[in-house]
């Protein structure tokens, strides 16, 4: 099979169903078939390159080989030097700062001579549970003065190398070398990728009981991190702090907010946090609920393929009504498939788009001078762990909703989306964000909605008001930073500057005197 195609969704636990292309013929897997159960999640249809791993006999040719039940040590079946796991937990307990700082700092060399530093902090003692970071200093700015960033993949399972790597972090993976991004966020703000929950991506765990199973232990986990990183990294105290993710980090993000926020009046509390962004984003279950609307409002089904659906579509909804998470994510699996199959699609995150290229990174990360660089040893990549992911299953159903209502009143928010995405439309969040109390709800709905002008174009729509931002990007699909980066990288830049104003006049003021004035005219 020369060109295996794995679609990945957001939140599932299992193949349902699968197209397989080959040779431009196409064959259809029956839904039913569970045999093959290497499936996820946060990212769409994507082909690994051909590449082996030689240390750990990972042939990368299909995803389905690169999806890891567990992070653990690769056999010694070579002798080849992949460096050793840096743990630097110890270094802080025994006052070791410099050592430590020292110890994480990455061969320049391997990344195109930019700074950075990685390492892993052990957040669980009893199960040897520990989170991977990879932190960038913003470059020729003062780090102590400029906002970073701390940047949460969704999935839940999914890597936060795909942030790094396609879509704001400083370099890409093309055709198997690695090149610059000239939109990277790394231009006005230091960045910080962070493999979670534990076992995703390089972080890792000895144990089952290791995996969060729900935010509680997620954010507490991530604090964790977070105030061990800052020991290390103490000139960041004082930066501006902006928790972002996108998909499923729409609750991973304001969890970590929040964990922050309660501790902020504690003795040594040090985390000078600002404001959360969050991107096409999973926050409530209604977000989810409406899920057939798009592919019909999309003009890609009519009403009598969606008579079709409606039997699992009205299930789904039972099991959402009654919170029953488990059931509610397999039937929603089940349902994005079915939609998929009925619509001639590969994936739903940009419904203009047949391939998203997302993943090329992870045949560079298999060799040996990339494993040294970065401390991870044989600690096991994996771009999308399913035991993460079927652990956080009866989480399903959470709503992050009270946790934001919560921020909004003492920090900025900014929610952005990608107007093409059919798993998560900007309508239904734009609806939803109407529906939140916080102190300043009504400065936000009566706000005016503004165009987002980029290169003299408009590139989008913006609405602030009360702390939150609501921003829509034309063109764009569930990632953003991907498929309109310049964008992107405009929009964040001027948000953390809070330098996102306005450019012409009150539109919405001239449009109610225009109708108004033609009202009265008209009546006459």
């Amino acid at each position: 099979m020369s060109n295996l195609v794995y679609l990945l969704f957001l939140f599932v636990p299992s193949i349902y169903g699968r197209t397989v292309l080959n040779n431009d013929k196409e064959n259809i897997i029956p839904l039913n078939d569970t045999k093959n159960d290497k499936l996820l999640l946060d990212l769409p249809v994507y082909n690994l390159p051909n590449d082996t791993d030689i240390n750990c006999k990972l042939n990368a040719v299909d995803i389905s080989n690169n999806i890891e039940e567990h992070n653990e040590p690769c056999d010694p079946v070579s002798k080849v030097n992949n460096g050793t796991a840096l743990i630097l937990t110890p270094y802080i307990e025994e006052g070791r700062i410099e050592e430590a700082r020292n110890a994480c700092a990455v061969d320049p060399q391997v990344f195109l001579g930019i700074r950075s530093y990685s390492g892993f902090f052990t957040v669980n003692k009893t199960y040897n549970s520990n989170l991977f970071f990879w932190y960038f200093p913003v470059e020729n700015k003062a780090v102590n003065e400029t906002p970073w960033i701390v940047w949460l993949q969704g999935g839940p399972g999914a890597s936060s190398m795909t942030g790094l790597f396609d879509e704001i972090g400083p370099f890409k993976v093309v055709d198997g070398t690695l090149i610059q991004n000239p939109y990277t966020w790394l231009q006005n703000h230091s960045l910080v990728f962070i493999e979670n929950p534990v076992g995703t991506g390089y972080s890792f765990t000895d144990h089952v009981d290791g995996y969060a199973k729900d935010m509680a232990t997620y954010s507490s986990h991530m604090y964790k991190a977070l105030r061990q990183f800052l020991q290390i990294f103490p000139e960041l105290r004082v930066a501006p702090l902006y928790i972002s993710g996108e998909s499923y980090a729409g609750k991973y993000v304001p969890s970590l907010a929040m964990e922050i926020h309660k501790h902020k009046d504690a003795p040594g509390s040090d985390i000078n946090l600002r404001g959360i962004m969050i991107g096409n984003a999973y926050v409530e279950p209604a977000m989810i609920a409406q899920l057939v609307r798009p592919f019909y409002y999309f003009g890609l089904l009519v009403n009598e393929q969606l008579d079709i659906v409606k039997p699992l579509f009205d299930a789904f909804q039972e099991d959402i009504a009654a919170n029953r998470s488990i059931e509610a994510k397999q039937k929603w699996n089940s349902l994005v498939t079915v939609l998929l199959y009925l619509s001639h699609q590969k994936q739903a995150y940009n419904f203009l788009r047949d391939d998203l290229p997302v993943g090329q990174y992870a045949s560079f990360l298999v060799k040996s001078e990339v494993k040294r660089a970065l401390h991870v040893g044989d600690i096991r990549f994996s771009f999308v762990n399913l035991t993460v992911n079927s652990e956080l299953a009866p989480d399903f159903l959470s709503s992050a909703r009270p946790m934001l209502e919560t921020l909004l009143n003492h920090y900025r928010v900014l929610a952005y989306c990608g107007h093409l995405d059919q798993m998560l439309p900007c309508v239904f969040a734009s609806e939803i964000y109407r529906t939140w109390k916080w102190n300043r709800s009504n400065e936000f709905l009566n706000a005016t909605r503004s165009a987002f002008i980029f290169n003299k174009r408009i590139a989008g729509y913006f609405k602030s008001g009360g702390g939150l931002t609501e921003a829509m990007i034309r063109g764009a699909g569930h990632m953003v930073p991907l498929d309109a980066p310049a964008p992107a990288q405009s929009l964040v830049a001027r948000w953390t500057r809070n330098e996102l104003t306005a450019l012409y006049g009150d539109y919405d003021y001239v449009a109610r005197q225009y109708v108004k004035n033609y009202s009265i005219v008209h009546y006459l």
